[in-house]
C-alpha cells in the first residue's frame, strides 16, 4: 500500500473524508472545526483538520497529524499509517489503483506487499525458562511486587516488576522470554492486556478496565461481577496494546483521577471500539466522591475502606458512544416512531429510514428478543422484542436492559434460578440472583422486585418479561446459596451483597434488598474508636468477641449459643450490644425481643454463621421465651405443612446470640408461668455485668460512664459493618493451625475448669468467644493486647458460675421449685399426721407432715402425696425429680427398693413421700 499515494488521493476529495469521519463540525475558511471524539468534548474549536493540507491538530490534548491517513489512523486508534491507508483506500474505492504498480521518476514501482495483520505474543514461556526466572534487578534489587501477564489458557507470557527504590519514585520493569535469555524489555507492539485468562473463563461478563495491574487487582474486589484488566504502562501507551480481545465485550473504564487518567480512558475507548466492543462507559470519579485526590485509582479505593456495596451504590457510569457510528446527514427525522411510543412498550412499526442524524438500528433475528445496553434506532436502551406481524416488522420495548447473565442452583440441585444483571433508572448495572419460582402466575412478585431495584417495566409488557426470562439459558452456571454464611464446603462465605473466598457464589434470595450487613466509615476508624476502648473493659471485648465468633461454629463443630447480659438499667448493656453489631453492620444490626418466635427464626436463619444481637429481654414473651432459646440454640425452626400437605423445608442457622436485659431468663419466664430449664439457661448463658462504672471497669480518659457509652454509640453509628468481613477474609486464607485444637487448648485453661456436663458446655462458649478475639487480634483486626479477650471470657466465665449457684442447675430448680412450694402452701395444704378428722379442714390436700427431733431443734418432714408431689416440680420428669430430691439426701424416709414409704394416716395405708429439705 503506498500511503503517500493514498494520503493525496484523500486530499483530492478531503471534504467528503472529513465529513466521513467528522461528521458534526463546520467549516470556517480553510479549516474544519469539530469535536473530538475519542474525548470528552463539549465544544468544537479547540479539534480542527486544514481542509487544503489534510494537517490537523487537538490543540487540547497537543495530538496532531500532517496527513488525512494519519488522521483517520488517531480517529479508529488503528496500529499502523499501513492500516489506516488500506481502510482510507476501501472507503474511497481506490485499492486496485494504490497496490498496482506506478511508475516513479521512470521506472516501475514494484508491488508493496500487504502488511501483516497484528498479532499479539504468541507461545508461553517454557516451564525450564521459568525455573531460571531472574529474582531480582541488577540496579534496584527484589520487587516490591509483581504481576504475571497470561494467555487464554492461563500460560505465563511475561511478568510486569514494581520496585521502590529509597528516595526516588516507583520503577516499573517489564520481564520477558525472547525464547533464549530473560531480558528486562517491553515485549514487541501489540502488547497483551493483564488478565487474557480471566477474560476467557468467562466470555459474558462485562470488563473493568484499569491503567494498572494493582488497580485492577483491587478493582476485582470492588466490582466482583466484572472481570478487571489493565494495560501495559497505562496511560502512557493505550495505543501500544492489542485490544482485539474485547471483540464484543461491553468495557467499563475506571480511570485515575488526573487529566492523564481521563485522556486515558478516552483513547482507551476508541481502542476498544475499534477492535469491536459492543459498549464502553467511563466511571464519572466526580459523582463517585468529592475531592479525590490526584492520581486516585481502584488500589486507593480499597485501601480507604471502600467495600463492593459501598461502590455498587456510589458508581455512576457515563457511555461513551461509538465513534464509529454512522449519521445520515442533518436535515430533520422523517418516518421514525415517536420515542413516547417506543418507551411506552407499545408495539410499533419499523421506521422507514431518517434523513436526519440517527442513531443506526443494529441487525437482530426475528422473531427473538435482544438487549441494547444504549439507544438504538429502534428507541430507547433496553430489553425488546422484535417481531413480525402481517409481514411487517414490530418493535416493542419491555423494559430497562436486563441480562440473563447464569443459571444459579443450590448445592443440592434445588433453588434454581437466574443471575439478572440490569441497569436502573439511576443509571448504575445492578445484580440480583432471582429464583425461578418467583416466575408463577403473573409474575407479580418478580415484577415488583425489579421495580423496588430501579428497573423500569412497560406495564402492557409483563407476559413478555416473563416469557424472555423463561427462554433464558446462558451457558455459565453459579451456585446460589439461598443463606449466609459458609459453602462450597467452607471455600466461601456469601453475604447478601459481597463473596469471599473463591467461588462462582452468589447469594439467592425471593427479595432483593437485604439491609443487615451495611458498611459505614473504615475498619481503621472502627479500630481506634470502637476495639481500642474495649481494652480493659472485659464485658465490651466479651461482646465483640462474641460477635466475631459466629463463622468460627462451622469451623469447630459447634451449634450455636449466646450470652445473656444482665443489669440495671443504663448501665451500658445496650451500648455493649451496639459494639457487637458494629462488627457486621449498622444500628439496624440490633433487634429487639418483641418479635413472634416465626419472626426470630426467619432472622436467625438470615444471619447464619454471624451474630444475633436482641436487646431488651423483657419485651419478649415470657410464655414463649423458652422455647425460642431451644430453637436458637439448636439452629432449627419448626416443621411446618405446605398447601399440598408436605413438609416444608426446615429452617436451619448457627449464630452466636448476644442478648440483654434487666431480668434473668428464669425470671423472666416465671412471669408466663413457666420455670427455665438446664438446657434452656446453657444455651443462653446469664451474666451479671455490674461492674466499676457501670458495665465498664475503665472509663478509657473519658468523664464518666455515660459519656464512654455515648463516645462507643456515636462511633457504631459512624464505624461499622468492617471488621466481620475482613476477619472472615483472614479465616479463610489462615492455616497456621487447626482451630479445634486451638479452641481445646484455650478451655483446658484452668479458669474454664468445670464441674459438670453444663459448666462444661457454658465453658466451650467462653472459650470460643476467646477464641475469636485473640484470632481477630492476631490478624490486626481488633489492634487488643494478646490475651485481652480470653481475659474477659475467664471473668465472665467465673462470674455466670458465681450467679448460678453450686451444683447441676435441673437439681437446684427441682429442689428450689419443692421448697417454693412447702413455703407457698404450708398448712393450707399439709396437716400434722396426728391431727386426724377432727383436725382443720384442708383442700386440695398435698400430704401431711411430722416434727422430728426435739423442739427447738426439731425438723419438719413433709409427707407428699404423688399428686402434691408432681405438682410442687411442675415442668420436670417425675423420675428426674425423685433422682433430684434422693441424690441431695432430701428423702428422709423410704422403703427398701423404692423412694417412697408406705404409710398409715387416719386409718389409712398409702405410698408417700418424705421430704425433708435441707439448708445448703
Amino acid at each position: 500500500m503506498d500511503i503517500k499515494a493514498t494520503a493525496r488521493e484523500a486530499l483530492k476529495r478531503s471534504d467528503a473524508v472529513i465529513r466521513r469521519w467528522l461528521p458534526s463540525g463546520e467549516r470556517q475558511g480553510a479549516e474544519w472545526l469539530a469535536r473530538n471524539p475519542t474525548r470528552t468534548d463539549d465544544n468544537p474549536g479547540s479539534f480542527s483538520v486544514n481542509v487544503e493540507t489534510g494537517a490537523w491538530s487537538d490543540f487540547a490534548t497537543d495530538d496532531k497529524g500532517g496527513d488525512l491517513v494519519s488522521l483517520v489512523r488517531y480517529l479508529e486508534g488503528l496500529d499502523t499509517q499501513g492500516a489506516a491507508a488500506r481502510r482510507l483506500a476501501d472507503v474511497l474505492g481506490i485499492t486496485d489503483t494504490l497496490t498496482t504498480g506506478a511508475r516513479v521518476n521512470g521506472h516501475q514501482r514494484p508491488k508493496a506487499a500487504p502488511e501483516p495483520e497484528a498479532k499479539a505474543i504468541t507461545g508461553p514461556i517454557p516451564e525450564s525458562a521459568l525455573a531460571s526466572r531472574p529474582k531480582s534487578h541488577p540496579k534496584h534489587g527484589k520487587p516490591t511486587a509483581e504481576w504475571c501477564y497470561r494467555d487464554r489458557e492461563g500460560r505465563p507470557l511475561l511478568f510486569v516488576c514494581r520496585f521502590d527504590p529509597r528516595g526516588s519514585r516507583k520503577q516499573f520493569s517489564p520481564l520477558t522470554w525472547d525464547g533464549s535469555r530473560w531480558q528486562r524489555k517491553a515485549p514487541p507492539e501489540p502488547r497483551p492486556l493483564y488478565g487474557l485468562d480471566r477474560l476467557a473463563a468467562r466470555p459474558e461478563a462485562p470488563v473493568l478496565l484499569c491503567e494498572g495491574e494493582k488497580a485492577a487487582d483491587a478493582a476485582a474486589a470492588l466490582v466482583p461481577d466484572a472481570i478487571a484488566i489493565a494495560s501495559m504502562n497505562g496511560a502512557q501507551s493505550p495505543k501500544k496494546s492489542d485490544w482485539r480481545p474485547l471483540a464484543g465485550r461491553r468495557l467499563m473504564v475506571w480511570p485515575d483521577h488526573d487529566q492523564p487518567g481521563a485522556q486515558y480512558a478516552r483513547t482507551a475507548a476508541t481502542l476498544a471500539y475499534g477492535a469491536g466492543a459492543v459498549s464502553v462507559a467511563i466511571l464519572d470519579l466526580k459523582a463517585l466522591a468529592p475531592d479525590l485526590p490526584d492520581g486516585w485509582d481502584a488500589a486507593d479505593a480499597a485501601a480507604d475502606g471502600w467495600t463492593a456495596e459501598r461502590f455498587a451504590d456510589a458508581a455512576q457510569w457515563l457511555d461513551f458512544p461509538s465513534p464509529f457510528e454512522k449519521t445520515e446527514g442533518t436535515e430533520g427525522t422523517k418516518g421514525t416512531a415517536s420515542n413516547g411510543a417506543a418507551s411506552s412498550g407499545s408495539p410499533t412499526k419499523k421506521a422507514k429510514g431518517t434523513e436526519g442524524t440517527a442513531r443506526p438500528k443494529p441487525e437482530v433475528d426475528r422473531p427473538g428478543f435482544a438487549v441494547h445496553d444504549q439507544r438504538t434506532g429502534y428507541g430507547p436502551a433496553g430489553l425488546w422484542w422484535h417481531g413480525i406481524k402481517d409481514e411487517e416488522e414490530i418493535d416493542q420495548w419491555i423494559c430497562s436492559p436486563l441480562h440473563a447473565d447464569a443459571m444459579t442452583c443450590s448445592e443440592t440441585d434445588t433453588e434454581h434460578g437466574l443471575l439478572l444483571r440490569f441497569r436502573n433508572a439511576a443509571g448504575r448495572w445492578r445484580e440480583w440472583s432471582m429464583p425461578m419460582a418467583l416466575l408463577k402466575g403473573s409474575g407479580e412478585e418478580l415484577r415488583g422486585e425489579l421495580l423496588a431495584l430501579g428497573v423500569r417495566i412497560d406495564p402492557a409488557s409483563h407476559r413478555l418479561l416473563n416469557a424472555y426470562l423463561m427462554s433464558r439459558y446462558p451457558e455459565r452456571r453459579v451456585l446460589a446459596a439461598t443463606a449466609t454464611g459458609w459453602h462450597a464446603s467452607g471455600a466461601v462465605f456469601v453475604l447478601p451483597h459481597r463473596i469471599i473466598g473463591t467461588g462462582d457464589v452468589r447469594f439467592q434470595s425471593e427479595h432483593a434488598q437485604h439491609d443487615e450487613f451495611t458498611t459505614a466509615g473504615t475498619l481503621d476508624g472502627w479500630r481506634a474508636e470502637i476495639a481500642a476502648r474495649c481494652i480493659g473493659n472485659p464485658m465490651l471485648t466479651l461482646a465483640v468477641s462474641a460477635a466475631l465468633a459466629g463463622p468460627l461454629l462451622a469451623k469447630v463443630h459447634r451449634t450455636s449459643g449466646g450470652f445473656h447480659l444482665v443489669g440495671d438499667s443504663s448501665t451500658g448493656k445496650s451500648t455493649a450490644l451496639a459494639a457487637g453489631a458494629s462488627v457486621w453492620g449498622g444500628g439496624g444490626f440490633v433487634r429487639t425481643w418483641r418479635a413472634t418466635s416465626n419472626g426470630l427464626e426467619g432472622i436467625a436463619a438470615a444471619l447464619n454463621d454471624t451474630a444475633l444481637i436482641l436487646d431488651e429481654i423483657s419485651e419478649a414473651d415470657p410464655r414463649e421465651l423458652g422455647a425460642v432459646i431451644y430453637a436458637i440454640g439448636n439452629g432449627t425452626g419448626k416443621s411446618r405443612a405446605s398447601r399440598s400437605g408436605g413438609a416444608r423445608s426446615v429452617r436451619r442457622w448457627r449464630v452466636m446470640l448476644l442478648s440483654s436485659g434487666e431480668r434473668t431468663i428464669g425470671a423472666t419466664m416465671i412471669e408466663g408461668g413457666k420455670r427455665a430449664k438446664a438446657g434452656q439457661e446453657a444455651r443462653l448463658l446469664d451474666i451479671p455485668c455490674s461492674r466499676r462504672y457501670g458495665l465498664f471497669d475503665d472509663l478509657r480518659g473519658m468523664a464518666n460512664g455515660r459519656a464512654l457509652s455515648d463516645a462507643i454509640r456515636t462511633a457504631a453509628a459512624v464505624n461499622y459493618g468492617h471488621s466481620g468481613p475482613a476477619f472472615v477474609e483472614r479465616l479463610i486464607t489462615d492455616d497456621s493451625g487447626d482451630l479445634s485444637e486451638l479452641l481445646a487448648a484455650i478451655q483446658s485453661r484452668d479458669a474454664f475448669a468445670s464441674g459438670s456436663s453444663l459448666e462444661g458446655r457454658a465453658a466451650g462458649a467462653f472459650a470460643l468467644a476467646a477464641l475469636a478475639g485473640e484470632l481477630a487480634t492476631s490478624y490486626g483486626i481488633t489492634g487488643w493486647p494478646e490475651d485481652e479477650a480470653i481475659k474477659a471470657a475467664e471473668l465472665a466465665y467465673q462470674a455466670w458460675r458465681e450467679h448460678r449457684g453450686k451444683g447441676h442447675t435441673e437439681t437446684r430448680q427441682i429442689l428450689e421449685a419443692v421448697e417454693d412450694f412447702i413455703a407457698k402452701h404450708g398448712d393450707a395444704r399439709f396437716s400434722h399426721v396426728l391431727a386426724g378428722e377432727s383436725g382443720p379442714m384442708i383442700r386440695d390436700r398435698a400430704g401431711w407432715y411430722r416434727d422430728e427431733g426435739e423442739a427447738e431443734s426439731s425438723n419438719r418432714v413433709y409427707l407428699f402425696t404423688p399428686g402434691g408431689l408432681r405438682e410442687a416440680a411442675t415442668g420436670f420428669d417425675f423420675k428426674r425429680v425423685l433422682g433430684a430430691l434422693d441424690a441431695s439426701g432430701w428423702i428422709a424416709e423410704r422403703d427398701e427398693s423404692r423412694r417412697s414409704k408406705k404409710t398409715k394416716i387416719q386409718g389409712r395405708s398409702q405410698n408417700l413421700y418424705a421430704i425433708a429439705p435441707r439448708d445448703e
